[in-house]
């Protein structure tokens, strides 16, 4: 059977003779997801409940049996799950890839993200090849604690500013950018999001994904002899929750405690404001410790990509 081309303004859609999908209501969808997509993994996200106004959420139909769900768009499938007591995954999985396919840019890898361990053999299968990071969220409660600095640092918040064009950036971009090639160039995390040169560095996050709240949570932390930043962490907006986009230190300012203080800074500005934090941490990443003695507890270990190349 021929396959439809995907347009955002289509319903329906025929996998084969017997599977369809078809656009779903999100807060209905969201239900399910939180449901049935995995439960450890949704500790983490029920205030979330999946629900997000996106309209690329569908039904997986067997006939007029609704059987699952699934995000998918050109290039991306994401939050896969099936409905008990449907078993075959599998022969579901190769329609939707397939679909896919025909939907996506082919000079483009087709990914599917934050893949949990009951479905990384799965997307195997079907020949998604997983990337060698392995991730994890990370959340604790917000509280209060009296942090106490060195006398010889300086503690500030970053600030946002607003283009006459309605672009926002950090004032300070340029300090943070050299604090963060200092504290990540050539390792683990610079390599998994592709960074190397001081360009690269340079914030990139959407200033709108934060707010008054999150800027005053967030710390920057000077040398006052020498007046250098040597140490930053960034809060964000993670599905309207309180996340840590950045933190880092950098390596001559390592091991005094500088990292446990921005967090315990950052958990103690946005008490009574957001119920948690949350960050997300690479398997091997040395700060995995400070996180784990502030209280922070670990998530389901995830994949962070799968990917399969349509021109092959």
């Amino acid at each position: 059977m021929k396959l439809a081309d995907w347009s955002d303004d289509m319903n329906d859609y025929d996998l084969s003779s017997e599977y369809s999908i078809r656009k779903a209501d999100p807060e209905e969808w969201g239900v399910y997801c939180s449901v049935y997509y995995n439960m450890r993994y949704n500790g983490f996200f029920r205030e979330e409940g999946f629900n997000a106004p996106r309209r690329n959420a569908f039904w997986i139909y067997k006939g007029e049996s609704k059987i699952g769900g699934v995000r998918m768009e050109p290039n991306i499938i994401y939050h896969l799950f099936y409905i008990p007591p449907f078993k075959d995954s599998f022969e579901v999985l190769k329609l939707l890839k397939n679909i896919l396919i025909k939907w996506s840019d082919r000079t483009k890898h087709i990914k599917t993200f934050e893949v949990l361990p009951d479905q990384v053999n799965l997307f195997a299968r079907a020949g998604f090849w997983p990337d060698e990071f392995r991730c994890r969220w990370m959340q604790r409660p917000t509280d209060h604690f009296n942090v106490i600095w060195d006398s010889n640092l300086m503690i500030k918040s970053p600030q946002i500013i607003e283009n006459g064009m309605g672009a926002k950036r950090f004032t300070n971009e340029d300090e943070i950018a050299h604090c963060d090639f200092n504290s990540f160039a050539g390792g683990f995390e610079a390599v998994r999001r592709k960074k190397s040169s001081l360009e690269d560095f340079i914030p990139n996050e959407d200033p709108n994904l934060t707010n008054e709240i999150l800027t005053q949570a967030s710390t920057l932390v000077y040398d006052q002899d020498t007046g250098q930043l040597i140490a930053n962490c960034r809060l964000c907006l993670q599905d309207n929750q309180a996340a840590v986009y950045s933190i880092g230190v950098i390596p001559a300012y390592r091991g005094r405690g500088i990292a446990t203080r921005m967090l315990q800074r950052a958990l103690t500005g946005l008490k009574d404001k957001y119920p948690v934090l949350r960050l997300y941490v690479m398997e091997g990443n040395d700060a995995e410790s400070v996180y784990l003695n502030l209280g922070f507890v670990p998530g389901v270990q995830e994949i962070q990509n799968m990917f399969i190349i349509p021109y092959e």
